[in-house]
């Protein structure tokens, strides 16, 4: 079976996403407009944030230019992100060998569709599912607020401890440089390129946190989030920063996929498969291949007459097994009417030494199969024989000691 030099496949090559720090940059964010959007439309500040920072942001945000400010500083909402993540639970999918690098990244071709896909080359991107918590507080104007924002909770959330599916939010993948300037050579074609992420959307950004201008690719996710407690943080006798005396305190968990590594896999695809047996087919023999037993007690069918032409004598001789060939049956071929016309890579004039299979077992000479006079030209008799497109014809050729 001959194969076009691009068929063959290396060794994939796998990038690690190292600043992932931007995609949960942007999940904090999109955690805060979803409930701020949601819940809260009308409020006022909407924070990312420890609690006594938020208090200190407001209390400087009102005595800017020591005037008052022409609209109520409330109701404010201030998220604060938790560090104490870690990968999901196995039956979330946390576990999942694909999600590692040193375990099972092949796997992940057969999972994603790849975001890089051209010519040659195909880049795949892993996830690995973490979980996580979120504080949550609302500050607020009254008490009749703080009821309302407490049932818009339940009822969004579905009460505690269910899991929601709330929306996509938008980020985006940094290209590590090996990849941006990977370049592809084909020893046996000379085929030489680079790839071109442009033309599957990638686009430059600056990238604040590391102040530098990076290729990037857009990536959309869907966490799920869970709310999991509800506590009254009120003062209703009036506190030490005076910002709010109504306070509602809450806890999400949630789930959710981070990018994590690339995968690159280079000459993927195989252009071209010629199946038909000729003078160039590759053959293999196995250590655990056993042939078929070649019963030379049989008679001695020769291609002329009881002794051939060329001096080969057809009384019985001790053979043993040289190569195996096999052709796999077109669909016009499984069609035909006619003989099918098989040309053989070695010349057979001893046709003891042949064994020609299918799925139904050895084919008989004379009934199934015959060999032209030339050697080279094996003929089925499709009259006799049921051929199935796709099925394999086995040759077995035998030499004697």
């Amino acid at each position: 079976m001959g194969a076009n030099p691009e068929g063959l496949t290396r060794e994939p090559r796998r990038d690690l996403y190292y600043f992932i720090h931007n995609v949960y940059a942007n999940f904090f964010k999109d955690t805060l407009d979803y409930l701020s959007l949601h819940l809260v439309p009308r409020s006022q500040h909407r924070l990312i944030s420890t609690y006594d920072k938020a208090v200190q942001y407001l209390n400087d945000y009102c005595n800017t230019d020591g005037r008052e400010m022409d609209r109520p500083n409330l109701p404010a909402i201030i998220i604060n992100p938790s560090g104490e993540f870690a990968p999901a639970e196995a039956m979330s999918g946390g576990k999942q060998l694909w999600r590692y690098p040193n375990l099972a990244p092949g796997m992940i071709k057969r999972i994603f569709e790849p975001v890089y896909k051209y010519d040659n080359t195909e880049v795949y991107v892993s996830f690995m599912r973490m979980a996580g918590d979120i504080e949550m507080l609302f500050l607020l104007n009254s008490f009749y607020e703080y009821c309302d924002i407490k049932m818009l909770l339940l009822q969004i959330f579905g009460g505690f401890e269910r899991w929601i599916y709330p929306q996509f939010f938008t980020t985006f993948i940094i290209l590590p440089e090996e990849l941006v300037n990977y370049t592809y050579t084909n020893e046996y074609t000379g085929v030489t390129n680079t790839l071109d992420w442009e033309k599957f959307g990638a686009y430059d950004r600056l990238v604040k946190t590391i102040n530098s201008n990076e290729l990037v690719i857009p990536c959309n996710i869907k966490p799920i989030y869970k709310l999991t407690s509800l506590s009254d943080g009120s003062t209703r006798y009036g506190g030490a920063d005076d910002m709010a005396e109504w306070k509602l305190a809450g806890t999400l968990n949630f789930e959710i996929e981070i990018p994590t590594y690339l995968v690159l896999n280079s000459d993927y695809k195989v252009d071209k498969i010629d199946v038909n047996l000729e003078a160039g087919s590759a053959y293999s023999i196995y250590n655990s291949f056993e042939p078929p037993e070649l019963k030379i007690e049989r008679t001695c069918p020769t291609i002329s007459d009881s002794t051939s032409s060329n001096g080969i004598c057809c009384e019985p001789t001790e053979y043993k097994f040289h190569t195996r060939y096999y052709h796999i049956v077109s669909q016009a071929e499984a069609d035909s009417t006619s003989n099918i016309v098989i040309t053989l890579p070695e010349e057979i004039y001893d046709t003891n030494s042949l064994i020609v299979n299918s799925k139904y077992g050895e084919m008989n000479y004379g009934d199934h199969y015959i060999v032209e006079t030339d050697g080279k030209t094996l003929i089925i008799k499709t009259d006799n024989v049921e051929l199935l497109e796709g099925m394999v014809i086995e040759l077995f050729i035998y030499i004697p000691e």
